[in-house]
């Protein structure tokens, strides 16, 4: 069966698929994805078995691998030191190529600093929210203070309207965020598919956010594999527990191709 005579609104509990490694354009989000949550985004810890998997799917695909997270480019170029690895940052406003190239939307520098600076007056009245400046979109963090969630999300949505001509809203699991508008991951997986060595080949999404829906909704019209990560609605259409089972997956699909080798 073709995979997307699926309902959008089913997800398999069945296994993972067997994929072509070879013909597939890997698209990986990163947090809750690739790695666990942390408590906050600078306690992240990439081991160094899931660099090792990464590092060989990348040979094995042909370079048509890509991250697409909502951390900066830079961040995660820290993260996980893979040479050559497509990396699209803040949902896709800014992209890191496999050349070095780097692109990033344009953005009005003096309205996200005044944001910026009407952002941390605000919070200055909301102890325990956490703001994460990345320089062309700031996320705000609640997770220590899940109470703040009303208020939180009421102040974002204000600020958006107010700057509705440079950002939009994005919610998330704990957070929320300003990015600039434009920043899709969805937009993000249509313009890689028209790119080498992307191109060509079935695409693969996994993620676990509502950040990542657009990127699953471009995958299933391109009749791809779309890849939910825990629990809650979506438009996935398959699911994995939490994101060891997805890096057991990986590694075991590494394994499997150089065997076959």
């Amino acid at each position: 069966m073709p995979k997307n005579d699926r309902s959008p609104h089913f997800t398999s509990a069945a296994p993972l698929p067997k994929v072509d490694v070879a013909h597939t354009a890997f698209l990986l989000d990163f947090d809750g994805t690739l790695v666990d949550i942390a408590p906050q985004p600078d306690a992240v810890h990439v081991c160094a078995p899931l660099r090792e998997t990464l590092a060989a799917l990348h040979a094995a695909c042909g370079g048509a691998l890509a991250v697409i997270s909502g951390r900066t480019v830079h961040d995660l170029e820290s993260l996980l030191a893979l040479p050559g690895l497509v990396i699209a940052g803040v949902h896709g406003a800014e992209r890191r190529y496999a050349d070095g190239s780097f692109v990033r939307l344009n953005t009005d520098a003096d309205v996200l600093a005044e944001l910026e600076r009407e952002l941390r007056a605000e919070l200055t009245q909301l102890p325990g929210v956490m703001l994460e400046s990345k320089g062309i979109a700031f996320a705000l963090h609640y997770r220590h203070t899940p109470d703040a969630e009303n208020t939180v999300l009421a102040l974002a949505d204000r600020l958006a309207h107010r700057y509705s001509d440079h950002i939009r809203l994005q919610a998330g699991k704990m957070v929320v965020e300003l990015k600039p508008r434009g920043a899709s991951k969805g937009d993000v997986v249509h313009t890689l598919m028209t790119e080498r060595p992307f191109m060509g080949r079935t695409p693969l999404f996994a993620g676990d956010d509502l950040t990542d829906e657009s990127a699953f909704d471009a995958v299933n019209a391109l009749d791809g594999w779309s890849i939910k990560i825990g629990n809650g609605p979506s438009q996935a259409l398959w699911r994995v527990h939490d994101p060891a089972a997805l890096r057991t997956w990986l590694a075991a699909m590494v394994a499997d191709r150089r065997g076959g080798a």
